[in-house]
């Protein structure tokens, strides 16, 4: 009789040992996909962060100038915080980044285009976007037509 119970012990903490290495590797593995999971969330909260910033601004383009040097003017009616960020300027299927940053909280700036580059010509359709510090692009957020 002592050795069957002896035996059955044995079996019994086998199978014990076994059940608890199975759940400890499910809770690895749990703990592995659930890392990889909340490192995407938090990127793709990331992104829609940038986005909802966007969505945020408001800009106006007060003047577009065809004259020498050639100068857009810029005022911006919202009261978001940014730093980092630059104005993109699309005219005539273009693009550039202005030589300048985008003007703060309901404040008003003059962007220049570069010595060189094509100049704005009147009648031609001008718009402007703004570039996130963090390299988001944000759709044109105003546009108008260039004047002499």
């Amino acid at each position: 009789m002592k050795g069957g119970i002896k035996m059955r012990t044995k079996k019994g903490q086998a199978e014990i040992i076994t059940t608890v290495l199975i759940v400890l590797i499910a809770l690895a593995a749990v703990a592995i996909v659930g890392y990889f999971i909340m490192n995407q969330v938090r990127q793709g909260a990331a992104k829609g962060e940038s986005q909802f910033q966007c969505t945020k601004l408001q800009l106006e383009i007060t003047k577009a100038s065809a004259a020498t040097p050639t100068t857009v003017t810029i005022k911006r009616n919202d009261a978001e915080t940014l730093t980092g960020a630059t104005v993109k300027v699309i005219y005539d299927g273009a693009s550039w980044v202005s030589n300048g940053v985008l003007p703060n909280s309901l404040e008003t700036g003059t962007l220049t285009r570069n010595v060189g580059s094509t100049n704005l010509a009147a009648g031609k359709k001008v718009e402007v976007g703004v570039v996130l510090a963090d390299g988001t692009a944000c759709a044109n957020l105003a546009a108008t037509t260039v004047t002499v």
